[in-house]
């Protein structure tokens, strides 16, 4: 009897996939288990997204199966998998390293570790109860065992096939576990203003990530006919290609009115589309405009949808009519696109020669300080209307200022910018350029506007050395120190220990370990030098140091330090830090009056 069993492809979420009772086996030589940080870092980014609600689901590749066996009412099936290994594996790790980290928060904690462990993590079947329904290779299977006997080993009944395991017990598998624990408890821990939860808090943020996980990650399942080579099929799916952009699809949608007429088509892609590409100041900027634009157009646009939801918008008769000719209706399309050009790449990319001379500084400052992109649809529309004086200038710098504090005060913080997407995707239509409302609008109950003291315990304890804003706020503490536009001759900056690193020699003498680690990374023992300046700079006495120093620097609040203090102790440090929290919390205001 010939087999009529054909190949079927199907959208599949994860939790779908791992609640089918079926065991999945990783092909015994296969390629190793090889994702690392880079991998497990994007994996985030991605999970990020929907928790952030940017997207509602996000698509992560192809799963290719050989079906095997069947499910029965006693036995698990079985499928091999022939694309999608590294991808299947970290998913299993990520559900085995929620289960283990929810087993810490009592009783509620405990029975969502055990829906997952009997529902996704194991067979439920008689004939293989209890047996991890993947397998990874051969050479994975000690460090993938090991992972589920800690996660595992008591409260469960664990059935480990001991006589199949085999490889080294450290390596890429078990170092990738490692690093998704941490993503978890980073996730599930933190509260808004970077204290920890409470059980309850934990159990809370526990559910949403189990939720987001299983239901809003989603793969294309395909399991091959019996006519299909897995290899060949393995190869196909991994050959080279080039991947269309959002670019190259708005490009193509731009451009398609002109499809009758080549002539035209090519001179209006000459002297429109081109110049409008080139504008950009990388291919990453390119790339990254159309979402941000989008949501100034309709602030519910998800990432996912923002081509589909550009196309209608310019093919629909509120933008374009019957009467314009395929050449008029380009035109239309390319001034709407170039709308917030000049305000994106202002924001972007630091081309500040498009703005008027008073907005200039305040957005130079917001470039220097990497603001998320989560904050560009507020931006460019406040700075297009700006430039196009429907605001009044004076409003829209005082909004700017609004946003910096807010954002450094939460850096100063180390809080995570998970939540600033839903902020300022409608900030511009909650308040405008209004400062008053934007301080209002620009927190919710999960996103806080740190106050002063919170501030002057960041920058008196925290590590500011560990903190992306470090070189910011040290090159803002220079400029409060120099006159005019010096700086920008400094030669490029470095941040430098006062306190050094490695405590030794004299320094041994006036500081303990724990006063060591007290005042390390916080900002008071933080100054800039140059490279040169710091390359010469050794771990030797703060005498040696100061004579070396307090000439050769160029920069002002360094030299400040030398000249002051004779020596450099918790007195000393204590001061300095009492100077930095009154200057952080003027130079970064609540703008608590605005309210």
């Amino acid at each position: 009897m010939v087999s009529t069993r054909a190949l079927e492809a199907s959208p599949v979420s994860l939790g779908d996939r791992l609640k089918d009772d079926v065991q999945l086996y990783c092909p015994l030589f296969q390629r190793r288990y090889v994702w690392g940080k880079s991998q497990i870092d994007q994996l985030w980014r991605d999970i990020d997204t929907i928790i952030d609600g940017q997207y509602s689901k996000r698509f992560l590749g192809a799963l290719v199966f050989d079906d095997e066996r069947s499910s029965t009412a006693g036995q698990a099936g079985l499928y091999w998998i022939i694309d999608g290994q590294q991808r299947m594996t970290t998913m299993v790790l990520t559900i085995v390293a929620l289960a283990s980290h929810a087993r810490r928060y009592g009783q509620d904690g405990f029975e969502i570790a055990e829906d997952l462990y009997r529902q996704y993590i194991v067979s439920r079947k008689r004939e293989s109860k209890n047996q991890p329904k993947l397998r990874p290779t051969l050479r994975d299977t000690r460090q993938f065992n090991d992972v589920l006997r800690s996660a595992f080993g008591e409260g469960f009944d664990l059935d480990i096939d001991v006589e199949r395991e085999a490889g080294e017990s450290d390596g890429s598998l078990l170092a990738s576990y490692k690093l998704i624990q941490r993503q978890i408890e980073t996730r599930t821990t933190a509260g808004a203003d970077g204290g920890e939860l409470d059980d309850d808090g934990v159990v809370e943020r526990i559910e949403t990530l189990r939720d987001t996980l299983l239901d809003s990650l989603e793969f294309v399942e395909i399991r091959l006919g019996d006519s299909h080579d897995p290899n060949e099929v393995f190869d196909r799916l991994n050959a080279e290609g080039v991947k269309l952009g959002i670019i190259d699809l708005v490009r193509n949608d731009v451009l398609k009115r002109l499809r009758d007429d080549a002539r035209t088509a090519l001179r209006l892609y000459n002297e429109e589309w081109k110049p409008f590409e080139e504008a950009f100041a990388s291919d990453a900027a390119k790339a990254g405009y159309f979402f941000p634009f989008a949501l100034t157009v309709d602030p519910s646009i998800t990432k996912a949808g923002t081509f589909k939801a550009l196309s209608t918008r310019w093919s629909s008769g509120d933008f374009v009519d019957d009467q314009m000719d395929p050449r008029d209706e380009m035109l239309t399309v390319m001034r709407d696109l170039r709308r917030h050009q000049p305000s994106y790449n202002a924001i972007h990319s630091g081309r500040l020669n498009v703005l008027d001379d008073e907005l200039v500084e305040g957005v130079r400052r917001l470039n220097v300080l990497n603001r998320p992109s989560s904050s560009y649809p507020y931006f460019m529309q406040l700075l297009t209307a700006a430039e196009s004086d429907e605001v009044d200038l004076l409003d829209a710098r005082k909004s700017i200022d609004v946003v910096e504090s807010f954002l450094v005060r939460r850096a100063l913080l180390g809080i995570e910018p998970t939540g600033l997407h839903a902020i300022f995707k409608r900030l511009w239509a909650d308040a405008g350029a209004n400062p008053h409302l934007v301080r209002r609008e620009i927190t919710s109950t999960t996103v806080i506007f740190p106050g002063d003291e919170a501030v002057k315990r960041a920058v008196d304890t925290g590590n500011l050395y560990a903190r992306r804003v470090a070189s910011y706020a040290l090159a803002e503490y220079e400029r409060s120190y120099t006159k005019g536009d010096v700086i920008a001759t400094f030669p490029p900056m470095t941040i430098d220990h006062l306190l050094p690193q490695d405590l030794s020699g004299d320094w041994a003498d006036l500081f303990s370990d724990e006063e060591h680690g007290r005042w390390l990374h916080t900002w008071a023992n933080l100054v800039p030098l140059s490279n040169e300046a710091n390359a010469g700079k050794s771990s030797s006495g703060w005498a040696s140091a100061r004579s070396r120093l307090s000439n050769e620097t160029v920069f002002a609040t360094t030299k400040h330090v030398y000249d002051r203090y004779d020596s450099w102790d918790e007195e000393a440090l204590a001061n300095r830090s009492a100077e930095l929290q009154a200057w952080a919390v003027e130079r970064w205001p609540s703008f608590d009056e605005l309210l």
